[in-house]
């Protein structure tokens, strides 16, 4: 999927793999540290752990992470993983620094949101710290009335996917039969 971004022209975006260990480790360790702590409250340090590496690459129906490109080069990273047994999901992503504020954290954000419908999640939980200028203008553009919880330096917004209105709106919009068939018109 490419998406166009204000000021890269094009991002591509696609799921990530296993197979991209290597590309994400790099987009981490060029991370500032500031970056870093935006995205995990903590920096991963210049050689991140492969665990580190290996919690951010799932597969499965419970998570799921995409990458966005710059041509050949990792320029971002989004992931969600469901939270307990419910129908909810935590996201979280990262973009380069140098491609910061050009549309590709949203392009990002909207795959997360496209991945997690398709997995019947219904409500997205974004933990971020308060100072995350950067998600608090993303979630009041994309999702208005998502409720933030804040928590001293921490925020945590709750939004919902639509999942559940769509699935509403399908049930209250589908035809009813009658059982006892079509009724025919008695000639007066």
């Amino acid at each position: 999927m490419s998406t166009a971004t204000p000021s890269t022209g094009t991002a591509r975006i696609r799921p990530a793999t296993e197979a991209d260990r290597g590309a994400v480790t790099e987009l981490l360790a060029d991370l500032s540290p500031e970056s870093a702590y935006r995205r995990f409250q903590a920096s991963p340090g210049p050689v991140p752990p492969p665990a580190v590496v290996t919690a951010l690459l799932p597969s499965g129906p419970d998570a799921g992470a995409v990458l966005a490109y710059d041509g050949a080069t990792v320029v971002g990273h989004g992931i969600w993983r469901r939270t307990g047994a419910g129908a909810a999901a935590e996201i979280g992503l990262v973009v380069a620094d140098d491609h910061q504020g050009r549309g590709i954290g949203s392009a990002l954000a909207r795959a997360l949101l496209a991945d997690l419908a398709s997995h019947d999640v219904e409500q997205v939980e974004v933990f971020t710290t308060a100072s995350n200028d950067a998600v608090a203008h993303m979630v009041a553009r994309y999702a208005p009335g998502a409720a933030p919880h804040r928590d001293g330096p921490t925020v945590t917004y709750s939004l919902s996917t639509g999942v559940a209105e769509r699935r509403r709106r399908a049930v209250h919009d589908r035809p009813t039969e009658d059982p006892g068939g079509p009724r025919r018109r008695c000639a007066a």
